[in-house]
């Protein structure tokens, strides 16, 4: 788990698969994180990573997601709108498929982008 590019290689250094990133927007979830990174920065980080970054944090609905992945996430992870929803699995879903992933409830950052 990252909070900024520092982290986000050094994960790199210890080994990790893929390293999470956040926040990427406001997010009542990860409040003693700092601010918001936002789509720049996540850009920018995704760019020099070596690892797959997942975007983490106040994604809360369809267009917070696939923005994310425009600006390079290799994945979206949610947390807060899914521990909120009366049906959690329709939140996943309904994400899936705003993501072009439909019937892919968790995916492998790793294999989806072609890692090792």
């Amino acid at each position: 788990s990252a909070h900024g590019q520092d982290e986000a290689l050094a994960a790199a250094d210890r080994g990790a698969d893929a390293v999470s990133l956040s926040p990427i927007f406001a997010s009542a979830s990860k409040p003693g994180y700092g601010p918001a990174l936002g789509l720049e920065r996540l850009a920018r980080i995704a760019a020099a990573s070596p690892l797959p970054v997942v975007a983490l944090g106040g994604i809360e609905d369809e267009v917070r997601a696939w923005v994310c992945l425009e600006a390079g996430a290799a994945a979206v992870a949610i947390m807060g709108a899914a521990m909120r929803a009366a049906d959690p699995a329709a939140v996943f879903a309904r994400l899936a498929r705003a993501t072009r992933l439909d019937g892919v409830v968790s995916q492998d950052p790793v294999s989806r982008t072609g890692g090792s």
